[in-house]
């Protein structure tokens, strides 16, 4: 039976719109949009980028970490083949990773760029590199290439953040028929950090190991440390295991934030054109708020921790990392903070995470934040017993609670 072509061309559209991501097409339009974030405002100031030079073996990787306020110590070694610069990484030469709470920077020793990721609050999350362009540092936007892993399936077709963990054989390269796994705070420790050096803890995990291929997979070969490491230039000791831990965490929270922007972007644009059709004014509509909704459960569900892994005592006085930022502030009157660390059972000492300090959480759309803090008082509300977050004593929610209302403006403002 021949089909009429508008039939044809209806039961093809849904095929070809699929094929195109949600990033890629209005209002978000990534590959076209101006890029919007805290990266390309600094470097669109020269005077940010005095004195920053090509020097010693780090080149200007030291100039942008004091840039940024990334501390050197949150160094993570990573020795198999998946990055941009994969013919210079081996488990003799392996990329490190720095970050803060928004920006993550990678380094291989021998390259001539820095590979750069950080949040946006009109695409979730921008990628670049930067690279020294006649004495002056340049920052270049990275889309396609970076795009492949950071916007597929690894991250559910939104670009974000990953973290993966691998069989990487003695050159680094991953044995992918023996599998490859995205790490989070929810991936049992034991399954985490293949392709990754780690130090500062006899923890039992995937990390410091090379593997031989087999014909079903993969088998152990040898162990390879930090300390099988020449140091060319890296400006940080070892691949500390908290500084590994909290890059699970707040990697894969990035990536729902930026899935929360794109979603809610998403959502208004659709309206507005379901609006114009139907020749309605509706400030919001059921469909755009469930989906807001839908979002957002996903990022708070995160941010309380729920479902994470068991973690195995670590003694964080030994790590440099651990002790800068189990201090950090804002405190509140009596001396707790988000950033305290636990790190015996579960990773800090009063589970909501500390991101919601950053100008990604704050920068958040509106009707997103409306939604969110209002849900985060009912969740700390210790009359109710919610789905999903039983995890949480009623001491927790309390202590939880006093620590936002004394250190967020937006509790105070939300929880009148």
């Amino acid at each position: 039976m021949k089909l009429h072509p508008i039939l044809l061309s209806i039961l093809v559209f849904p095929v070809i719109a699929t094929a195109q991501k949600a990033y890629e097409s209005a209002p978000i339009s990534y590959y076209e949009s101006e890029a919007v974030d805290q990266l390309a405002d600094f470097f669109a100031n020269p005077e940010n980028l005095e004195g920053w030079e090509r020097s010693g073996p780090s080149s200007f990787l030291e100039d942008f970490l004091e840039a940024f306020d990334i501390p050197a110590s949150s160094q993570s070694l990573v020795f198999s083949k998946t990055s941009l610069q994969a013919s210079r990484i081996r488990p003799e030469n392996p990329r490190a990773i720095y970050f803060n709470d928004e920006i993550y920077v990678g380094w291989v020793p021998g390259g001539d760029i820095l590979e750069v990721s950080v949040p946006s609050p009109e695409t979730g999350t921008n990628f670049y590199v930067v690279e020294m362009f006649e004495d002056r540092p340049q920052l270049i936007r990275e889309n396609h290439d970076c795009l492949q892993c950071h916007g597929g399936s690894f991250t559910r077709d939104v670009p974000g953040h990953l973290v993966r963990s691998v069989y990487p054989d003695l050159s680094g390269q991953p044995i992918f028929k023996a599998g490859t796994r995205v790490v989070d705070q929810t991936t049992p420790i034991h399954e985490r950090w293949g392709g990754w050096l780690v130090t500062g803890s006899a923890v039992e995990h995937m990390g410091n190991i090379v593997y031989n291929e087999t014909d079903s997979g993969a088998e152990f070969r040898s162990v390879f440390t930090a300390d099988d490491v020449p140091n060319r230039g890296y400006p940080s000791e070892g691949s500390d295991i908290v500084a590994h831990l909290i890059l699970a965490h707040q990697a894969k929270l990035h990536t729902l934030l930026a899935d929360l922007v794109i979603s809610t972007r998403r959502a208004f644009h659709d309206q507005k054109v379901m609006d114009e059709l139907l020749k309605r004014d509706d400030p919001i509509s059921d469909s755009t708020a469930r989906r807001i909704k839908h979002a957002s459960d996903k990022v708070l569900k995160y941010m309380f921790f729920a479902d994470e892994a068991d973690i195995p005592k670590i003694e964080i006085s030994d790590s440099a990392f651990a002790q800068t930022f189990h201090a950090r502030e804002p405190k509140d009157s009596k001396g707790r903070s988000l950033y305290q660390l636990r790190a015996n059972r579960r990773m800090f000492r009063y589970p909501f995470s500390y991101i919601v300090y950053t100008d990604t959480f704050n920068d958040l759309p509106q009707d997103a934040l409306d939604y969110i803090w209002p849900e985060i008082e009912r969740i700390l509300d210790p009359t109710i017993r919610y789905e999903g977050y039983s995890h949480l004593s009623r001491r927790d929610k309390a202590v939880i609670k006093e620590i936002l209302l004394e250190t967020h403006p937006s509790a105070t403002e939300y929880w009148k």
